[in-house]
């Protein structure tokens, strides 16, 4: 963003429902939280890439938090809040692993991510899928270890509803930014929560995973339905490491 935060949503809303990366425990959702629809693949907005957010608003939210009160220092700090607490109450109420700011209208480079106990919705839509620590993240910059090899992963999204796609991705990454808190975090990621980062950041980009997956392999959601997957699919199709792995697992077999 150049100057103060933009907080401004296109969509309209609706009824649908180490410690210092934050575990998104706070924000918590408002109660009386309206959620925003989300964006579709094909809208301009979601395939153009998005802004940095401002320093000055990043230390805000530090400042909040160092102060030990948990007050907005500004209206807009406040606004910028209650944006994050809509962003994980999307993934959750629309089954996600991860969503990014731009999917529900809002031109930021932040995303979220993370996979609980309580995320039946999105268990239902990824079986195979490990648990691991929910995480905001402002401003992400992602260095791939070139050296960890790769890994393949049934990806699909909530903007691309109703498709899966066979995604090559690097192994492990290197994720710094900075948490909710306005904190400064620089991680080492492997596996899956490093897959959901470079899917969410790619998404801040404008790029899809339709535009990575390899070619032949995107497929309807249906093709996974009642094991057809292990009972009904061709030997080796569309490829012997797809043919075997759930959505929701990553394999390093292509």
């Amino acid at each position: 963003f150049s100057g103060r935060w933009s907080m401004s949503l296109s969509r309209n809303s609706s009824d649908v429902g180490d410690d210092n990366k934050g575990d998104g425990s706070n924000p918590n959702p408002p109660s009386d939280l309206r959620l925003p629809t989300l964006v579709l693949i094909g809208d301009k907005e979601l395939m153009t890439p998005c802004e940095p957010c401002n320093q000055m608003n990043i230390d805000d939210l530090k400042k909040t938090k160092d102060d030990g009160n948990d007050d907005s220092t500004t209206t807009i700090t406040s606004i910028f809040k209650r944006k994050l607490s809509e962003l994980k109450a999307c993934q959750k109420s629309y089954g996600g692993i991860g969503i990014a700011a731009c999917q529900i209208g809002w031109r930021a480079r932040v995303f979220c991510m993370g996979v609980e106990s309580d995320d039946t919705a999105a268990k239902a839509r990824y079986p195979g899928v490990s648990e691991f620590q929910f995480q905001y993240w402002i401003n992400p910059i992602i260095t791939p270890d070139l050296n960890s090899g790769t890994s393949w992963f049934w990806e699909g999204c909530l903007s691309v509803p109703g498709m899966r796609g066979w995604v090559e991705r690097p192994n492990m990454i290197k994720l710094s930014g900075y948490n909710e808190h306005g904190d400064y975090v620089e991680v080492i990621l492997n596996g899956l929560p490093a897959r959901v980062a470079q899917h969410e950041y790619d998404h801040l980009d404008g790029v899809l995973f339709p535009n990575r997956a390899l070619h032949g392999t995107l497929l309807p959601i249906k093709a996974f339905d009642d094991n057809l997957q292990n009972n009904n699919w061709p030997d080796n199709w569309p490829t012997p490491g797809s043919r075997k792995t759930k959505p929701g697992e990553c394999s390093y077999e292509r």
